[in-house]
C-alpha cells in the first residue's frame, strides 16, 4: 500500500468480510475505509476489528487512535462512541468526487 498504509482483513470461513485501513505515526493510529460486506454487517465485526486495530497499535508504542466519520452516518458515530471515542472536532473534507462532506474526527486514548 502506498504512503505507509497498512490494512487489517477480518475473514470467515476463509472469506473477507471486513477490512480497515490505517497508518501508524509519532502521534498515535489512525484508520479509515472501515468496512464490512452488507450480508455481514450488524454481527459485531466492526467492533472486532477496531479492537484488534487497537490492540495493535498499543502495542507499537501507541496511545491515540483516531479516525474521521461523516456526520451524515450517525450510527458510525454511535459505533465508534460505544468503544470509548469521542469527537474532537468537526469540519469539512472533500470526497474523492470532489464534493464537500461534514466530518467529526473523533479519538480514543489507548490504554492496556
Amino acid at each position: 500500500m502506498k504512503n505507509g498504509e497498512q490494512a487489517f482483513i477480518g475473514y470467515i470461513d476463509e472469506q473477507p468480510v471486513a477490512m480497515v485501513r490505517f497508518t501508524l505515526s509519532s502521534q498515535g493510529i489512525y484508520f479509515f475505509r472501515l468496512s464490512v460486506i452488507p450480508e455481514k454487517q450488524g454481527q459485531g465485526l466492526a467492533k472486532a476489528l477496531i479492537e484488534e486495530l487497537e490492540q495493535y497499535a498499543f502495542a507499537n508504542g501507541k496511545s491515540t487512535s483516531r479516525c474521521k466519520v461523516r456526520m451524515s452516518v450517525p450510527r458510525n458515530i454511535e459505533l465508534y462512541r460505544s468503544l470509548g471515542y469521542v469527537v474532537t472536532k468537526e469540519g469539512k473534507a472533500e470526497n474523492r468526487n470532489g464534493f464537500s462532506l461534514s466530518v467529526a474526527t473523533m479519538e480514543k486514548q489507548l490504554t492496556n
